[in-house]
């Protein structure tokens, strides 16, 4: 059972904090004790007797919200150094450091009770984590996602996810999937969080604006396997750095690799693949060479913590499709796939794997790339679409405090001489979008790329609606 949702802080916490973290932690004034129900790092969210942690943050600094949060009923103060209040304060060196212990002890350690699988990668973690919470609602175990297309954040932080693990818990909820970003790894989001297994997809090129190398960069993703006492570890042995991470993990915990040269008579076409791997067949409907490595990982997932080989089948196989991930919109002419592509890696998969479904046919491509973000992966985006497609459209994609029209350029570097594919720009992404439609012709492959799911475009002066596959049916109705 879970314990009630209130928290003693007083000396005995603070020292088997202390031990459990290998940090120093300490409450003034010493003898101070007091109920914490529960844990919150948003100043505008504070809620009578909770412990309101002060993140210094890229933007802001919490410390300087601890008198409004004082005044607004914080019973207790999460900090990096003294502040000048009566209010008990638990100073630590770096807050974000503790956040996730204290925050699974507030909602009472629900990971403990449930089957928490993360799943970390560059490509694929969304589509593997419902493909598993599919998997496992069909062996009769009510499960959950926690990811992309849940909430605002990849993974959430800290106290907004032990929240949301006990809410699934109270709701019956036995198995959660969870995406588990670079960022919330690097930034201890899921410390305290008990993880039954983890699972591995591959590492392309991405977030080098956080992480600054592509090594730093695995290292982040990598914190997931060492040091989280996960007991079942699954990588994909067809990636480098899966086959590394794998060698790492080897005497920590239980490794289990996925090829796809385990499989055997793969089909493939826009409808989805079938396959056989070990005896076993499975059939997945989401179309891509991409997909059936996603459905590899999820069976080699479930069979390491004793799902059977008939329930993963049925389970993969009611998986018809992942909001904005190769999400086909159908036509009699032509079709119009939707994807969240939006680095090389990803791009490039995208485009082959339409490319070898259907090979005789035209593809046309619209994307850009989101302002804020790894700079130096621009051109590359542009050299994989000229290659890869027929026809490619530049646009606009979240370009938040940048320049669109800057952005743009940055990409069209990429184009060279061994550049094949005819390309313009159109920085308005719902032009774009109408060009390609209206455009296309009888049996082509129109890509729209880099937002997937997402229904909103970003800029500097905020968030407005914008959802592409709206605008693919508008496009083509205008066809018509």
């Amino acid at each position: 059972m879970l314990q009630h949702e209130m928290l003693v802080i007083d000396d005995a916490l603070i020292n088997d904090l202390s031990q459990r973290l290998d940090i120093k932690v300490r409450i003034s004034p010493d003898t101070a004790r007091v109920e914490i129900s529960a844990l919150i790092m948003d100043s505008r969210s504070i809620t009578e007797g909770c412990l309101f942690a002060c993140v210094v943050g890229q933007n802001y600094d919490g410390h300087g919200f601890a008198r409004e949060a004082i005044e607004r009923g914080a019973a207790a103060l999460l900090v990096d150094r003294e502040l000048p209040f009566t209010t008990p304060q638990i100073m630590v060196d770096d807050v974000r450091s503790v956040l996730g212990e204290l925050a699974a002890l507030v909602y009472g350690r629900p990971s403990d009770a449930m089957k928490v699988i993360g799943v970390t990668g560059t490509n694929g973690k969304t589509t593997v984590s419902q493909m598993l919470a599919a998997v496992f609602n069909a062996g009769g175990q009510k499960s959950a996602v926690i990811g992309t297309l849940e909430g605002d954040m990849t993974t959430p932080e800290a106290p907004v996810l032990q929240r949301r693990l006990r809410e699934l818990h109270e709701d019956g909820v036995s198995v959660v999937a969870m995406e588990v970003s670079s960022h919330s790894l690097v930034q201890h989001r899921v410390k305290g969080t008990a993880f039954a297994a983890a699972v591995f997809t591959n590492l392309g090129r991405d977030h080098l604006d956080l992480h600054g190398t592509q090594e730093e960069y695995f290292r982040a993703k990598s914190l997931l396997f060492t040091s989280h006492g996960v007991a079942q570890m699954i990588v994909n042995d067809d990636d480098v750095h899966g086959r590394l991470l794998g060698d790492l993990s080897s005497g920590i915990g239980d490794v289990y690799r996925f090829s796809m040269s385990d499989i055997e008579n793969l089909q493939m076409a826009m409808s989805g693949s079938v396959f056989v791997l070990d005896g076993s067949s499975f059939r997945v409907h989401l179309p891509g060479r991409q997909n059936v490595e996603n459905a590899l990982a999820v069976i080699a997932c479930a069979r390491a913590v004793g799902v059977a080989d008939e329930v993963i089948a049925y389970g993969l196989e009611s998986v018809q499709t992942v909001p904005g991930r190769m999400e086909l919109v159908s036509h009699d002419e032509f079709d119009a796939v939707v994807d969240f592509a939006h680095t090389p890696e990803a791009l490039e998969a995208l485009l082959r794997t339409c490319r070898e479904i259907a090979p005789s046919r035209r593809l046309v491509v619209v994307f850009g790339c989101g302002g804020g973000r790894d700079r130096l992966k621009r051109p590359d985006m542009a050299a994989v679409a000229g290659k890869c497609a027929d026809a490619v459209i530049v646009t606009s994609d979240n370009p938040r405090n940048e320049d669109p029209d800057e952005i743009i350029a940055e990409i069209c570097h990429g184009f060279s001489d061994a550049t094949t594919a005819e390309w313009s720009t159109e920085v308005d992404r719902a032009a774009a979008i109408r060009q390609a439609i209206v455009d296309a012709k009888a049996g082509d492959i129109v890509i729209i790329a880099g937002k997937g799911h997402e229904r909103y475009q970003e800029f500097a002066s905020g968030k407005v609606e914008f959802d592409d596959i709206a605008h693919i049916r508008a496009a083509t109705e205008a066809r018509r």
